[in-house]
């Protein structure tokens, strides 16, 4: 444990010490979220409560019902980029097969090298709810902070078991990654991020059944924003741990076979 815990300490130390001499980047992602929520709350003048049965049910207002979607959503692409963007990094400087030759695990490699952006995309998300909360007014007093860590927990357990999946289709590929295309594109309609699903057309909505992100957004909004129990969340969260459990160790399992599929064909380098 201890030398796991040195690996990863080592990990976040080298990617801050790459991301350190790019502040710009962070600085201006986090000024592109804020002017998101600046357009965001214009709309919200525009869109009646009534205008949506879920808005109506929840007595809900619809730039806190967006800030949340919008937050998290963003924050779930992270960890669904961030082991794909480590292992092609990895391969275009070079260094990717001398990391998968020591001895430490591929999937251990993989997770450790996307502490930082777990860290980071953390920071974001809290600068941009806490820019809801001072700067449009947005009402979190009554969250309830254990059912909103919980149904995090196993939220991000979820994407990053398709991240996972992501880096493996870019050691295969080399790339193009279908998955994230499919789950990162998807998730921002279909999931509910910007608008309640129930305003899509009936066909649409059928589809979102499928996509994660809607069960963690709907119960996400009735933590923080109504203060909402573990019980009344049960059944979101009960089906984003079953997807959780089944994902984790088949990512796992189907990233450590890309690799030694790599390593026999040598083309782990390949990029």
């Amino acid at each position: 444990m201890m030398s796991l815990m040195r690996k990863a300490v080592a990990f976040i130390k080298r990617d801050f010490s790459i991301e350190s001499g790019y502040q710009a980047a962070f600085v201006m992602g986090l000024v592109e979220s804020l002017m998101l929520l600046v357009i965001l709350s214009f709309v919200g003048r525009l869109v009646s409560p009534t205008a949506s049965g879920t808005l109506s049910r929840s007595g809900l207002h619809y730039f806190p019902f967006a800030l949340i979607g919008v937050a998290f959503a963003r924050y779930f692409d992270i960890m669904l980029r961030m082991f794909s963007d480590s292992i092609r990094t990895a391969q275009v400087t070079g260094c990717l097969e001398a990391m998968l030759s020591s001895r430490t695990g591929s999937v251990t490699i993989v997770m450790l090298s996307s502490l930082y952006s777990l860290i980071s995309g953390g920071l974001q998300l809290l600068l941009i709810l806490l820019g809801g909360v001072l700067l449009f007014g947005v009402n979190l007093q009554h969250m309830n902070v254990l059912a909103t860590l919980l149904v995090l927990l196993v939220s991000v357990s979820i994407f990053v078991g398709f991240g996972v999946l992501s880096a493996a289709a870019i050691v295969w590929l080399k790339k193009g990654d279908p998955i994230t295309w499919m789950l990162g594109g998807l998730s921002g309609i279909l999931g509910g991020a910007y608008f309640p699903v129930d305003v899509m057309p009936t066909w649409m909505q059928k589809i979102s059944v499928l996509i994660p992100v809607k069960y963690s957004l709907d119960a996400l909004r009735l933590t923080m924003l109504q203060g909402a129990s573990l019980a009344t969340v049960a059944k979101p969260v009960g089906t984003l741990a079953i997807i959780a459990v089944v994902i984790l160790p088949v990512s796992a399992a189907i990233f450590a076979a890309t690799i030694r599929k790599g390593r026999k064909e040598g083309t782990l380098m390949a990029y």
